[in-house]
């Protein structure tokens, strides 16, 4: 009976730790809350880009349009679409790999957290 007891105890103990941790967690934002006009922007140029809604499942993503064909100027690769995280934006590749990750930095993202010249991500809105 005590072990059973104890054991009652540790697990309850086990779910409230679990739940606090889940509680403090990111949310994965919708494509449809992230999509419309953006700008990507390094010291020398800026480019603006539209991400859609609708999802490209060749990349496991969703679409992204570059009118203006200045994304070739900022990447080595072409970038095809993007992807939402908890914790920031995914710029994908054809094969949909990430070409580059753009961390969450109040109202922008930038894909180097500190660093004043790396390329930052914000929304038109």
């Amino acid at each position: 009976m005590k072990g059973s007891l104890a054991w009652a105890a540790v697990m309850a103990g086990g779910m409230m730790v679990t739940g606090a941790v889940m509680a403090g967690s990111l949310v994965l934002p919708s494509a449809k809350s992230l999509a419309g006009q953006w700008l990507i922007a390094d010291a020398e140029q800026q480019c603006q880009i539209e991400f859609l809604a609708g999802e490209q499942s060749e990349t496991n993503g969703y679409r992204l349009v570059d009118p203006q064909h200045c994304l070739k100027k900022l990447f080595t690769a072409e970038v095809v679409g993007w992807r939402p995280a908890p914790d920031g934006i995914a710029l994908l590749q054809a094969d949909g790999s990430t070409l580059a990750f753009f961390s969450r930095d109040g109202e922008s993202y930038r894909n180097q957290p500190g660093a004043e010249d790396g390329l930052t991500l914000k929304a038109l809105r």
